[in-house]
C-alpha cells in the first residue's frame, strides 16, 4: 500500500489580493461609476431604437411561432430595463420590468392577451423618446393592466 501525497496548491489570486497598491473598494465603486457615466449619453441613445425593435418584434408571430416572438420580447424588454436602471430612468424601468414580467407568465403557459403586451410596448416606445411629461399616467395604465393579466406573485 502507497502512502497518499497531499500538495498545497498556492491561490495566487488571494496572494496578489494581498499585495499592497491597487485600489480600495471606495477608489474601485468611484472608478466603475465613471466609466458607466462615461456612457450614459450612448446608452440612453439606444434606447429609442431598442423601443423600435420591441414595436417589430411584437409585430411578429403571434400563432404557431409566439414562443419565438415572447422570447425576443422579453430579451429586448429586459435589456431596456437594465440600461434605463443603470441610468435611473425610473418610469422606463418600471414600464419595461412590468412587461418582462407580463411576458414571464406568459412564456410559462398562460394564455397570452396580445392586448396587453401591445399596451406595454405603445408605453415603454412613449417613454424612450425622453419626455416625462404624461409619464405617470402611462405608468398607471401599466400597472392596471399588469394587475390584470399577470400572474399573481
Amino acid at each position: 500500500m502507497t502512502d497518499a501525497r497531499v500538495f498545497k496548491v498556492e491561490n495566487k489570486l488571494a496572494k496578489i489580493a494581498r499585495l499592497p497598491g491597487g485600489k480600495n473598494i471606495n477608489e474601485a465603486v468611484h472608478s466603475a461609476e465613471k466609466r458607466i457615466e462615461s456612457v450614459r449619453e450612448q446608452c440612453v441613445a439606444a434606447l429609442a431604437p431598442k423601443a423600435d425593435q420591441l414595436v417589430q418584434a411584437a409585430a411578429g408571430d403571434r400563432a404557431g411561432g409566439a414562443h419565438a416572438t415572447l422570447e425576443r420580447l422579453y430579451h429586448i424588454s429586459n435589456a431596456i430595463f437594465g440600461v434605463a436602471s443603470v441610468y435611473e430612468l425610473g418610469a422606463l424601468a418600471e414600464a419595461a420590468c412590468s412587461l418582462c414580467d407580463l411576458l414571464q407568465g406568459f412564456r410559462n403557459g398562460e394564455t397570452v392577451n396580445w392586448s396587453a403586451v401591445d399596451v406595454h410596448v405603445d408605453g415603454i416606445r412613449l417613454l424612450a423618446t425622453g419626455r416625462s411629461d404624461g409619464a405617470m399616467s402611462v405608468l398607471a395604465g401599466l400597472r392596471k393592466v399588469r394587475a390584470r393579466f399577470a400572474a399573481p406573485e
